[in-house]
């Protein structure tokens, strides 16, 4: 039976909240929130934080993950995340069909369940190279035009512009919550699989991505209203 590794990316700079990783969002640091949910969701073997940042490191810590200390260069603001996956793979060495789900620490209404969901759909799906965490957003963004040259250009092709909006196709919006993938299917490239992709739906409020102090007291918000439905 294939490994199933959680790797949470958590660098210690952030220019929108001081270290947002481990910002505080009501009792705990918002990294603590991704780790109980992989803890809880009782599919992975092995949580492991990647982070240039000690203090990081030791929240992973006592939160019960491993630690793997990333190189800085890595670390920098327009570091991508595929070569901290390929970091994370030459140094822990997973087999070829074990299987890895990236979960950022900024997704904190991300659940345990969702990622028990998202990991059976996966399953269910051997043909997939990958499966990305998605909301649905409004299908009228495939009649909008791009511009920057003389002319218009329909986004989505010409035919799209004057569809109604009943005939389009359905939209959806990676959330960043969740992404899974074989090492073999990276290791191909390098990537994350960019083919052969299958969506996990959530819905749009669990979807939340902290990027700014305002997102924090939505999070805030959102983790009330759900400990006061769990008393009922």
């Amino acid at each position: 039976m294939p490994n199933v590794f959680a790797l949470v990316p958590a660098r210690g700079g952030s220019k929108g909240i001081p270290q947002k990783n481990i910002a505080p969002l009501l009792d705990q640091p918002l990294l603590a929130y991704t780790l109980q949910a992989a803890q809880e969701a009782g599919v992975i073997d092995t949580t492991y934080v990647s982070s240039d940042d000690d203090q990081i490191l030791s929240v992973a810590h006592y939160y019960g993950a491993e630690r793997l200390k990333r190189d800085p260069h890595l670390a920098r603001d327009e570091s991508p995340t595929d070569p901290v996956i390929a970091e994370f793979i030459h140094r822990i060495k997973p087999a070829g069909k074990d299987i890895i789900v990236l979960l950022q620490p900024t997704s904190p209404l991300r659940t345990a369940a969702h990622i028990r969901e998202a990991l059976a759909e996966f399953r269910d799906f051997p043909t997939c190279h990958s499966l990305i965490s998605v909301y649905e957003i409004s299908n009228k963004y495939m009649k909008a035009y791009v511009g920057g040259s003389e002319f218009l250009h329909p986004l989505a092709g010409e035919h799209t512009s004057y569809t109604r909006r009943q005939d389009l196709p359905s939209l959806y919006m990676p959330n960043g919550a969740i992404y899974i993938f074989k090492v073999d299917d990276f290791m191909r490239e390098e990537k994350i699989p960019r083919t052969h992709i299958i969506p996990y739906l959530m819905s749009n409020l669990d979807s939340l991505d902290i990027d700014t102090p305002a997102d924090l007291v939505i999070a805030e918000q959102r983790l009330r209203e759900r400990a006061v439905q769990n008393e009922k």
